[in-house]
Parts: structure tokens; sequence; C-alpha cells
């Protein structure tokens, strides 16, 4: 997981070679052509809003929100992140 990858370091030997952040990893990607897709988790890291459960809106388990609440009229829905 790459929201995580902080860490993931943490626990690796030294010499690991797993990038800093999502950003760098996608200009390491960019040349083979190979995409990416971004998956919701919940906050309580016990789901992930993905396949049939991707058009949920809260948790399954905890009935925690899958987005921040809207202060804004016209504002796009912003989920939570770790």
């Amino acid at each position: 997981m790459i929201a995580s990858s902080n860490m993931q370091k943490n626990i690796l030997l030294k010499r690991n070679r797993l990038k800093e952040n999502f950003y760098t990893i996608k200009l390491m990607m960019k040349p083979f052509g190979l995409g990416y897709k971004i998956i919701d988790m919940c906050p309580n890291f016990c789901m992930l809003y993905y396949d049939e459960d991707a058009n949920l809106i809260k948790c399954k388990t905890y009935g925690h929100a899958r987005y921040k609440p809207n202060t804004s009229r016209g504002r796009a829905l912003v989920a939570y992140k770790d």
C-alpha cells in the first residue's frame, strides 16, 4: 500500500528500495505505460471501497462515513485519508 509507505520504510532494512511517496512512484512507472487506480479505504482500516463496495458511502463494519463533510456548495466529495 502506498499510503503507508513511511510505516513500511521503518520496518524494512536500510538498503530497501521503497520510494518515499506516491508522486515518486508515479514518475517511476510512467515510462512503462502502467496506469494506477486510487482505491478509497475506511479510516478504521477495516475495508476497501473496491469492486462491489465501490459505490458505498459508509463502512460496512463501523458505519463510518467514506467522505469528509462537505461545507461548501459545488465542491467534490473528498475521501478521508490517513
